[in-house]
């Protein structure tokens, strides 16, 4: 008689696959490693997810919504810049994950970006897609930093200073973001 099926099973090959990506990033998720990681066999890993692809996108996906949880409950942009930059920083393989063209396939549409441009438009007005740049602006810088910092570009003495000059840069783009005639460009420029 066969066994039922594990209804568990497939979130314990995710959270396997997800401490083997953390650890050591992508050349250590294999179909094998993440079998013997969720205490199963390969085929069984196999049979809920068709391809290796296929549960790195379901990674991505993960990895997309982990972060959502952390921004959703922010109260202004600056604060899910910092809040985002953290999440790079405690999480960086899975950061790298979210910011490749994998997420982009799992995600289309970049769900935290539309987030984002969605809060920014309700505390500065206008619409989601007024905020856009800004949005990527953010992103970019945070990303940027979060590269620096992870690969200890940024000396360990001057990590506070960096912060800083990462809050001042953020407050001083969002403060002055403003829409004109529906682009989005910088007061006193």
């Amino acid at each position: 008689m066969p066994r039922p099926p594990d209804p568990g099973l497939e979130e314990r090959i995710l959270r396997a696959a997800q401490k083997l990506w953390s650890k050591r990033g992508e050349d250590s998720l294999t179909m094998r490693a993440v079998a013997r990681a969720a205490g199963t066999n390969t085929p069984a890993v196999y049979r809920r997810f068709k391809s290796r692809m296929e549960l790195v996108r379901a990674l991505a996906q993960r990895g997309q919504s982990d972060l959502s949880e952390v921004i959703r409950p922010c109260t202004c942009l600056q604060e899910i810049a910092e809040k985002a930059l953290e999440f790079s920083l405690r999480n960086p393989e899975e950061y790298h994950l979210l910011v490749s063209r994998t997420a982009t396939a799992a995600t289309p549409g970049r769900p935290n970006v539309r987030l984002v441009s969605e809060r920014a438009a309700k505390w500065l007005g206008g619409t989601p897609e007024d905020h856009t740049g800004l949005v990527y602006a953010l992103w970019s810088m945070t990303s940027g930093a979060s590269i620096l910092l992870t690969t200890q570009a940024v000396p360990a003495d001057k990590v506070p200073e960096f912060r800083a000059a990462f809050s001042a840069a953020v407050n001083t783009l969002v403060k002055n973001a403003q829409i004109i005639e529906g682009d989005r460009v910088p007061v006193g420029s």
